[in-house]
């Protein structure tokens, strides 16, 4: 996991500043903003994640680890909890820091707290208290040094030029708050509600504006997000909203904004081009317009929300101007579904470069001169194929079966050809041993699966026309002569011929066609003599081994048996332990070390037991055999793993 977290590394975590700084800007996550504000190497970026951060706890952790002082002080101004202030105020040891927190506080009484520690400074409140002088209250309340008799000071003022003073430049937060209690004057509340550093006092000048052009310019100019998100929904006005929405750096503010906006052209493009994925959605949610929403399925950068505009157009018109013209082939896709135009799915398939596109307007189209062109010449074999599925000249399909490079498309063409003619060509004549097979399971004609029998050079094929043969001369001359033993093996299961299957048990070069052959003698003493001679001769070599002596020794706890598996290097050993039935789970652990590829297959072909057959596959690397497994096996798994094995681009890629 270390070296993938080095390789996909959140951007916020980028190594070029301006990359984490714009990360930064959208992260809402505010323990990995605490991360970027503690241990960013750039003092820039961690205000900014400072200024995104709401949670007053963070905030203070923030305060007490960090050791930038400008990253502290930004911390401090963003605190809103006054008894966190002024356990800040009272215990950090930087006596700028702490003097910052004392000016963040907004509340009296936890003010005064800390700021009237003497008598004499009480004294001076309850004069102040009891002052009617605005003059004198005026010079209180520019010049004492202690912030709650400067407040109390203020609460006597009702000159608003003084108030302006007060509000504008006084220190603490306490102080310019209760000027703002008191200002009347929008234009100045606005600029404290812009640039005040207290979010207490910012809010609260920002709630005595009523003044239209005033909440406009706060929303497009505020520093703080916050102050402008409240901005945003008391703005009418839909062309200031589309600024917002064109130029506010917060997707928070877009998206408050947006909720406002009714004009469908303008939705359209911020659907098309916002780049926050939230936007995206509730701009395109609010597009009712089916040509609109056809503008956005084309041209939008982001897949899902194009994806999600053309299930919103059902105009036959516009789906085909999608399905020809959409920069994403998913899109392209979902709107080809929904075209009925002829001439238009044939223009797709004729040109779009992504092959499932091109196989769904495959399904639309009736032409059967463009669907033969299409079985014919498309370069994947999977619109092809679906191409094959629409056709149903044999003569066609015959010469698909026969010549296509895709062994899927000429199964396809061979399973749709019902002439036993054309079915004797196909066996007869295709390259593909596979096409061969299936034809011959088809055909009828006793002969013509005899000539396969004496001539095909392939086993499987084969075997599949044997099991047509009726004729018992036949069968038991084959059982004789075929050169591979499953051929044999599968004439033996159909002769009675007593004689015959004495002269195989004996003779035959395989132990599997004896073994079956005994199976199959009806005299009980002859074949009882027999199975005793073949079993002995299948472990006598095996058993003078000693490790096959353990492993076969039941007595031994099958943890220990599997390790004198492991041991085993003698392949016939482990080929007969392969074969053995009565090791049950010891047999997959033997046929893990076999190599010979023939061995594998045969054992396969005789292993009713799925799970053995799965591991059998695992270990074989024959292209073609596993394709067989994945046609023929009944067992889902065992077929599901073959596909696996014969890999994407084999198997399933375009």
């Amino acid at each position: 996991m270390g070296l993938l977290n080095r390789i996909f590394k959140p951007k916020w975590q980028h190594k070029d500043p301006k990359v984490r700084l714009e990360a930064v800007k959208k992260l809402d996550d505010e323990e990995k903003l605490a991360q970027v504000a503690k241990n960013d190497s750039q003092q820039n970026i961690c205000i900014a994640a400072i200024e995104r951060i709401r949670s007053d706890d963070i905030l203070q952790d923030i305060v007490k680890s960090t050791s930038n002082d400008n990253v502290r002080l930004a911390a401090i101004e963003r605190i809103k909890d006054d008894d966190i202030l002024a356990e800040i105020a009272k215990s950090d040891l930087n006596e700028s820091i702490s003097k910052h927190a004392e000016q963040a506080i907004t509340s009296e009484e936890v003010l005064g707290e800390i700021v009237l520690k003497d008598e004499a400074s009480l004294v001076r409140l309850k004069d102040v208290e009891s002052m009617d002088d605005e003059d004198s209250l005026a010079s209180i309340a520019k010049t004492d040094a202690n912030t709650r008799i400067r407040l109390e000071a203020v609460k006597g003022i009702s000159d608003e030029n003084l108030l302006e003073d007060i509000v504008q430049n006084d220190k603490s937060a306490a102080v310019r708050l209760e000027a703002v209690y008191k200002l009347g004057n929008e234009d100045i509340l606005a600029e404290v509600a812009i640039n005040d550093k207290s979010e207490k006092v910012r809010m609260e000048a920002f709630s005595k504006i009523n003044k239209q052009d005033l909440i406009e310019d706060i929303a497009k100019n505020a520093n703080d997000y916050y102050i402008r998100l409240n901005a945003v929904e008391k703005i009418t006005n839909e062309e200031v909203l589309m600024d917002v929405l064109n130029n506010d750096d917060d997707s928070w503010v877009r998206l408050k904004a947006i909720e406002k906006v009714d004009d469908e052209q303008f939705l359209t493009d911020i659907a098309k081009t916002d780049d926050d994925v939230l936007v995206r959605e509730e701009a395109l949610r609010k597009i009712s317009d089916e040509d609109l929403l056809a503008d956005v399925s084309k041209e939008a950068e982001d897949s899902r929300i194009s994806l999600e505009a053309v299930k919103r157009v059902y105009d036959k018109e516009l789906l085909a101007d999608i399905a020809l013209y959409a920069i994403d082939s998913w899109v392209r896709l979902e709107a080809v579904k929904g075209v009925d135009d002829e001439s238009v799915l044939v223009e797709i398939v004729n040109t779009d470069k992504d092959a499932w596109v091109r196989l769904e307007a495959v399904k639309g189209i009736t032409n059967e001169i463009i669907i033969e062109d299409v079985a014919k010449n498309d370069r994947n074999y999977f619109v092809r194929r679906e191409a094959v599925k629409k056709i149903d000249d044999e003569i066609i399909l015959e010469d698909i079966a026969k010549t296509d490079e895709s062994f899927h498309v000429r199964i396809e063409a061979e399973k749709k050809v019902d002439r036993q003619d054309l079915l004797v060509d196909i066996a007869t004549e295709s390259d593909d041993s596979w096409v061969r097979q299936d034809a011959v399971g088809d055909i009828k004609d006793e002969d013509v699966l005899i000539d396969v029998v004496k001539t095909d050079r392939d086993a499987w094929v084969r075997l599949d026309a044997i099991k047509g043969i009726t004729d018992e001369k036949v069968i038991e001359e084959v059982a004789k002569s075929d050169k591979n033993y499953y051929v044999r093996l599968e004439c033996v299961k159909r002769i009675d011929n007593q004689n015959l299957l004495v002269d195989i048990a004996e003779n035959d070069t395989h132990p599997w066609v004896r073994h079956e052959a005994a199976r199959r003698i009806t005299d009980s003493d002859v074949r009882s003599k027999l199975e005793e001679e073949l079993d002995k001769k299948d472990v006598l070599e095996a058993s003078e081994n000693e490790l096959y002596r353990k492993v076969t020794d039941f007595n031994v706890s099958e943890f220990e048996r599997e390790k004198y598996i492991d041991e085993i290097v003698d392949e016939k050993i482990l080929r007969i332990l392969a074969k053995d039935k009565s090791l049950y789970e010891l047999r997959v652990k033997a046929i893990g070390k076999i190599t010979n590829q023939d061995f594998l297959k045969n054992l396969y072909m005789d292993t009713p037991e799925g799970h053995v057959r799965l591991a059998i596959i695992n270990e074989i690397d024959d292209e073609e055999f596993l394709r067989f497994v994945y046609a023929n096996d009944p067992d889902i798994g065992v077929s599901t793993q073959a596909s696996k094995l014969l890999g994407e681009d084999n198997f399933l890629g375009l």
